[in-house]
């Protein structure tokens, strides 16, 4: 079975409270609590252009290391062992596999802008997905002025905390929900939302559209080949959106690129945290600047697109220690660069209009989706389902004779919903809609009410549910539309896929070239596809619950809300809306160690358990001398429990006798993940009483991204030599490393003697994550391309025959005059790194 990224998305749970029953006593909702919407802030009068005010945020994430990761079923521990490195037990991941440390941090990113009476606040984070009750939370913490006045889109990075959902309908694809995870997420929400209105200053607004991006497909590409035969469907999104906010005195305050790619360029077996590569371009794109502008990539049509990796590693090639894993985060820098000169472009052909006042204004409404087959009524009527009865057998037919679908649509009969319409045959039998087998997809969806009490026994839980009760979460899901201008930006609850979106387009009051969608915002209904691309079935309709019309009906609803934002007036978008389902709380009933024994100190002998990606260390302080390229620091301390605070580790260099300073960007930003990965590891790894938390942090001596200077690829070998340390903030204390030695190193040449001596120069990195090349396996050898070398021929006597200063060419080679005399060769680049080798 192919690898689910919410796999049975499906699992469910029970919600409190309510009473609304269909008129004939049949499906009810009165185990769900619903909540009016806070009308619209600032209602009535008129919108006109103003001034505008602008400000932009961006923190780290500091959710507990253990939590699962978002995204990919094979970490339900009963499902896979995915991201397992050894037999840690972790209460907090429950069910699913523990996550153990960080690579690229998730953040949370926010814009603040204001014009006249209106702000608004947009927020990206870096998260599997939207849970609806963290957008009116957050409302509710800013105050009643932001009331509609939010919006929260999320990365989809497949690496990023899960268990902050209280959704149950996709909690396989991210685990239980944890309290101390989603108050630790929304309160960075808030914290980053004050701060970028507290950094608001006088600013303008342009905008670039590109329609046909990227053609070459170097930053993301469609990746569902089910509907190519469909009219657009054999389409990626290719199109960009970019907005460009600067002060008005000209510096830049932010940049958002909008479209489509899926965060899913690390894999399951991935157990750290990871903006993965959404996060990368971010990244990639805002070293180019000599300022912290926060740049904030925005969803668009997703679901259906995939990002395009550059680089990597030799998966088969485990030099070293077994435990080396097979980790490629080296794509990710390898996408951010592919992306950087394609968006800084956007960003320099958006400058060319900007504006310093806008019309603002911003709706949100909340939409019923299920239970009621009613509801679901598309082109006037035209397009239906039949009512769910339970009794009924399907007539098996889905397309008449000129191919379009018969309606009403009598196959998707499942009165709470259904999952895993993928294919023609189920998986659970016992689950599957009456009727419906070899119908492509109808035979494999699972009624959610049966397949819930198949699964119940497999997680331990009692979800509570029977064929007359849907899933609380799956009957109402939240829209938003934000006028900017002349522009009008939609938010779609789900992963809004290419077909959708240009049906959105075609039809949006303010023209294709004027429409801005944001996909995976305000709230998750899975896979958002046209009626007649989630017949054709694959993995994307699997991940739905209300079948084949629900996403084109959320479409007609936002197309509903959009030309109210562009109105000279200014509505209240709760009238219409419908009800809210009410957040979910837990109890979490976690152990902590608060204190941590020997928090702040180092050992003196490793734990034998202790991961880190090299290998288990053998000694806790950083070897003396680190060689570049090859060289990797390593770092070992005891620290807080996870559950209190992650620790921020920095690398530090001297830049006087004694005298160490942060290393820093490009933009200004410290060095302090990305090239700094942390692992975490309990002592014991199963808790039996109070645990002591080892943690290791670990540097690959190559420059960091945005090293002023040493910043391309063919500078690989480059990164300047001295002495550094880590630095480590834990809760209430602070931590350096012992100094280490960055030393030359990383050559290995080879010499092979022909007519001429080929010297061949080439960069390796055994051990190495980080990237060294766009094409090439960056565990490999890696050519020092089209730069100078010095070769000195050597006797056996070991004195100099001659010495050649030559470029390379695109291979790393160079020949110079053979001498029958010379037995080795000492190569040096022109970073002074040399090696010397036989002549074979």
């Amino acid at each position: 079975m192919r690898a689910l990224r919410f796999g049975f998305a499906f699992v469910l749970v029970a919600c409190g409270g309510g009473n609304q029953t269909t008129p004939d006593g049949g499906v009810s909702t009165d185990n769900c609590t619903y909540q009016p919407l806070t009308p619209t802030a600032h209602a009535g009068g008129t919108v006109t252009a103003a001034a505008l005010q602008a400000g932009a945020a961006d923190n780290v994430l500091d959710i507990p290391v253990g939590t699962a990761l978002g995204g990919y079923t094979a970490r339900a521990g009963f499902l896979g062992s995915a991201g397992v490195v050894d037999a840690r037990k972790v209460k907090i991941s429950g069910t699913f596999n523990p996550s153990i440390g960080v690579e690229a941090a998730p953040r949370v990113k926010a814009i603040a802008l204001t014009a006249g009476p209106e702000t608004v606040v947009f927020l990206k984070v870096d998260m599997i997905f939207v849970y609806e009750g963290m957008l009116y939370d957050l409302e509710q913490r800013l105050g009643p002025e932001y009331a509609g006045k939010v919006i929260i889109t999320s990365s989809h990075s497949h690496s990023s905390w899960a268990q902050f959902t209280g959704n149950g309908a996709i909690k396989l694809g991210s685990g239980q929900l944890r309290q101390i995870v989603y108050d630790r997420y929304l309160e960075t929400f808030e914290r980053t939302a004050r701060d970028a209105l507290e950094a608001r200053r006088p600013a303008k607004l342009g905008v670039f559209v590109d329609t046909s991006f990227d053609p070459q497909n170097v930053v993301n590409h469609d990746r569902r080949g089910e509907n190519n035969m469909l009219p657009g469907g054999n389409k990626k999104d290719d199109h960009l959106v970019l907005l460009r906010i600067d002060g008005t005195d000209n510096v830049p305050i932010a940049i958002l690129p909008i479209f489509g790619e899926h965060g899913t360029l690390n894999g399951e077996e991935n157990p750290l945290a990871s903006s993965d590569a959404p996060g990368a371009l971010e990244r990639g794109l805002q070293e180019q600047f000599d300022t912290k502008v926060v740049v904030m990539h925005v969803q668009s049509a997703g679901g259906d697109n995939s990002p395009s990796g550059h680089g990597g590693i030799d998966c088969n090639v485990k030099p070293g220690a077994p435990s080396d894993p097979c980790l490629s985060w080296a794509t990710e820098e390898g996408h951010g660069r592919g992306a950087a000169p394609i968006l800084y472009a956007a960003w320099q052909a958006a400058g060319a209009a900007m504006r310093d006042t806008i019309e603002l204004e911003m709706l949100t409404r909340s939409i019923e989706t299920g239970p009621y087959p009613d509801t679901f009524k598309l082109r006037d009527g035209a397009l239906t389902y039949a009512p769910f009865d339970l009794t009924r057998t399907p007539d098996g037919k889905i397309y008449d004779d000129a191919g379009k679908i018969i309606s009403p649509i009598d196959e998707f009969n499942a009165p709470v919903g259904a999952g895993l319409c993928e294919s023609a045959t189920a998986m659970f039998p016992a689950a599957a809609i009456a009727g419906t087998d070899g119908l492509l997809p109808y035979g494999s969806c699972l009624r959610l009410d049966v397949a819930g009490s198949i699964l119940g026994d497999i997680f331990k839980i009692d979800f509570g549910l029977d064929d007359s009760h849907p899933i609380c979460q799956t009957t109402r899901t939240t829209i938003s539309a934000l006028r900017l201008g002349d522009y009008v930006i939609g938010t779609m609850p789900g992963e809004l896929t290419v077909m959708l979106a240009q049906y959105l387009r075609d039809k949006s009051p303010v023209g294709a070239d004027h429409t801005i969608l944001v996909g995976y915002s305000q709230g998750h209904v899975g896979y958002m596809l046209e009626p007649e691309d989630w017949l054709q079935g694959g993995y994307e309709p699997s991940v739905t619950f209300w079948g084949p019309l629900e996403a084109e009906y959320i479409a007609n609803r936002l197309l509903e809300l959009m030309p109210l934002a562009m109105t000279p007036m200014r509505e209240d978008g709760t009238t219409a809306s419908a009800t809210r389902v009410a957040t979910a709380t837990m109890v979490d009933g976690l152990d902590i160690d608060d204190p941590a024994p020997m928090a702040g100190t180092v050992p003196a002998t490793v734990p034998v358990d202790t991961w880190a990606r090299t290998g288990h260390p053998a000694q806790a302080q950083p070897a003396a001398q680190i060689a570049r390229v090859s060289g990797t620091a390593t770092f070992v301390w005891l620290g807080d429990d996870p559950n209190v605070q992650t620790p921020h580790v920095t690398l530090e260099r001297e830049t006087m006798p004694g005298t160490y300073t942060r290393v820093a960007r490009r933009s200004g930003r410290v060095v302090d993940d990305v090239e700094v990965t942390i692992a975490y590891t309990p002592e014991p790894l199963q808790r039996s009483g109070p645990q002591t938390h080892v943690w290791v942090a670990e540097w690959q001596a190559v420059p960091w991204q945005g090293a002023v200077g040493f910043d391309s690829l063919d500078e690989r070998g480059g990164v300047p030599l001295g002495n550094y340390r880590f630095h480590v903030d834990g809760k209430g204390w602070t931590l350096d490393s012992q100094p280490f030695q960055v030393i030359a190193g990383g050559l290995v040449p080879t010499a092979i003697r022909g007519s001429t001596i080929q010297i061949t120069a080439r960069w390796h990195a055994p051990k190495g994550w980080r990237l060294m090349d766009m094409s090439l396996a960056s565990n490999q050898p890696v050519p020092v391309r089209s730069q100078a070398v010095t070769v000195d021929l050597l006797s056996a006597a070991n004195a100099t025959l001659s010495t050649t200063t030559m470029n390379t060419d695109a291979n790393g080679s160079v020949s110079i005059p053979n001498n029958a005399l010379a037995t080795s060769a000492r190569v040096i680049d022109r970073f002074g790194n040399t090696s010397t080798v036989p002549i074979q």
